[in-house]
């Protein structure tokens, strides 16, 4: 049988690994076999539990310090253990352990270039590496054509680059009012709320300040407006001084991380996204096809989802003026508001979902594994 095994390091379910996981379903509905192996030091993190209950095959490989060969070693086996197989790697770590086990074991290799956060020295260290590293993979699957550009930019021969936008699975639907209803309860929120909810990991690339800041501009305005925070990390103390020395106490609120994120959406009303960078992001597409509309920053993938006044609204990257006054527009207009979130829903139903982009990785499979093939047998033959 056919095998495709992801590569990973990963604690938890972000966008990257959500995409691994819906893939490694939808593989086996096709006839493929498909399994997780993340490389990390311990089995117990969220994402062991997560994937396991979506019924996807996952295993952890323990790998100890920052490079083990032994792990690699390891990985390499397995490799050569599946007759017909193909490996593909997400991350700078899964890439180098994954890049050099499948030169071991003769096996396709190809990686996604999902986005970067650079979020420090160390991190941008590291993403220069993996750039270095994508010239010697078989395939480098872009989330974004601007991501193909930053590929092709570091070096990456064109010919080994390809285009596969994020999408998302057709289980989502615009709410109806009792759907509506609960999610509003579920959030805490008044029948006269106007919610505005960023979602994702809390860390500086994602420009939580800013969408605090724009909350402060904007709460005397626009006293119904709800600015609401979904998602953990490192810059959570930052935002909560932020908040309480704005005073927006009432008005902004830290919800945490949160899984069950198709419950919540029904009940926004808009969703920002104040990133410095970013690949292509998923909970846009979730939010667009619950029928809410996005103000973001046209940063990375973005502008390849949102057309600008169609069906949602674009802001100059990092401009604090630009993304508070897209807001206070939305603010004052349901019946934009509603305009763009239908529009928003059609634009995901016609080019963002996963069954499409499953048919183009099933070719991208295929391709590498009848190259694969054909090497080989002109080897022996000669």
């Amino acid at each position: 049988m056919k095998t495709v095994i992801h590569t990973i390091s990963a604690m938890d379910v972000f966008g990257p690994e959500k995409t691994v996981l819906n893939e490694c379903l939808a593989l086996e509905v096709a006839g493929w076999r498909a399994r997780i192996v993340n490389l990390w030091d311990t089995e117990d993190v969220p994402m062991s539990h997560k994937a396991r209950s979506a019924g996807a095959r996952y295993e952890v490989l323990r790998t100890a310090g920052k490079f083990d060969i032994a792990a690699i070693r390891a990985l390499a086996r397995q490799l050569r253990a599946e007759p017909d197989v193909v490996v593909h790697s997400h991350g700078y770590k899964a890439d180098l352990y994954t890049l050099l086990a499948a030169r071991m074991a003769g096996v396709p290799v190809m990686t996604s270039a999902h986005g970067w956060t650079s979020e420090n020295a160390k991190v941008r260290l590291y993403e220069r590496l993996q750039a270095y590293l994508w010239r010697w993979f078989d395939h480098i699957v872009a989330v974004s054509q601007s991501y193909r550009a930053l590929a092709q930019a570091a070096g990456v021969p064109e010919r080994k680059l390809v285009v596969v936008h994020n999408a998302i699975r057709s289980n989502y639907q615009v709410p109806d009012a009792g759907q509506r209803r609960r999610s509003r309860a579920l959030l805490g929120l008044a029948d006269g709320d106007v919610a505005i909810a960023v979602i994702g990991r809390l860390g500086i690339e994602k420009g939580h300040r800013l969408f605090v800041e724009a909350a402060g501009r904007l709460a005397r305005r626009h006293g119904q407006a709800r600015f609401l925070i979904i998602g953990d990390g490192a810059e959570r103390a930052a935002l909560e001084s932020q908040i309480a020395e704005a005073g927006l106490g009432d008005t902004v609120r830290l919800l945490g991380h949160r899984d069950d994120l198709p419950a919540i959406y029904p009940g926004l009303d808009l969703l920002g996204i104040t990133s410095l960078r970013e690949g292509l992001p998923n909970v846009l597409l979730e939010a667009m096809l619950h029928g809410v509309p996005a103000v973001a920053m046209a940063v990375g993938g973005v502008p390849e989802v949102i057309s600008d006044g169609e069906d949602g609204l674009l802001v100059s990257p990092g401009s604090l003026d630009g993304f508070s006054e897209a807001l206070s527009r939305l603010l004052s207009d349901a019946s934009l508001r509603q305009r763009l979130g239908a529009a928003a829903v059609e634009k995901v139903r016609s080019m963002f979902l996963f069954d499409a982009r499953m048919q183009k990785m099933l070719a991208l499979y295929e391709a590498a594994l009848a190259k694969a093939t054909s090497t080989t047998a002109a080897r022996e033959h000669a």
